[in-house]
């Protein structure tokens, strides 16, 4: 009993960890034999709360003094840079101009949905925050693609299991 609860927390844990995620922790639940609808809401789980942390977390960072009065040091830094190297902003400012688009033309509800398969549903959520999306959407969005991650990545993992095991046996 103790061994199962520690492969649990075990799935929880790595599923909370970027690159980890659900892609590689239900596999590997459902491979270690354990029961594939608790794994999937144990990585579910896993996943949500870094979500929800670095969604309010970051909202908090916009609003200290230090950040900002930062921010203001960095924009000055920046035009100073800007004039003796025009070329390298241009191409840093047609980047950050392009990524914008795309995250105008997709919204929050793209850039979810695709997150857990391209950059890591971490790393899109720190996307759509920094995109100064509004956050209910980022955590409804980001929640309803975990959520439909996990139901296919279960599914895939469980009957590919079984196929697998299929045959083989």
């Amino acid at each position: 009993m103790t061994e199962v609860i520690g492969w649990y927390i075990s799935i929880f844990l790595m599923a909370a960890t970027p690159w980890l995620e659900l892609l590689v922790v239900i596999p590997i639940g459902i491979g270690a034999g354990l029961n594939p609808v608790m794994v999937g809401v144990i990585a579910f789980l896993g996943n949500a709360l870094p979500v929800f942390l670095l969604i309010y977390g970051m909202d908090c960072l916009r609003e200290m003094k230090w950040i900002k009065k930062w921010k203001e040091r960095t924009r000055f830094k920046r035009a100073i840079q800007q004039s003796a190297d025009n070329d390298k902003f241009a191409k840093k400012q047609a980047r950050k101009e392009k990524m914008q688009r795309v995250f105008d033309k997709y919204g929050v509800a793209g850039l979810a949905l695709a997150g857990p398969g391209i950059t890591g549903i971490h790393l899109a959520t720190i996307f759509a925050m920094a995109f100064n999306a509004k956050k209910r959407k980022v955590v409804w969005w980001m929640n309803v693609s975990l959520a439909l991650w996990t139901l296919g990545m279960t599914a895939v993992s469980f009957y590919g299991i079984e196929w697998l095991a299929n045959l083989f046996s």
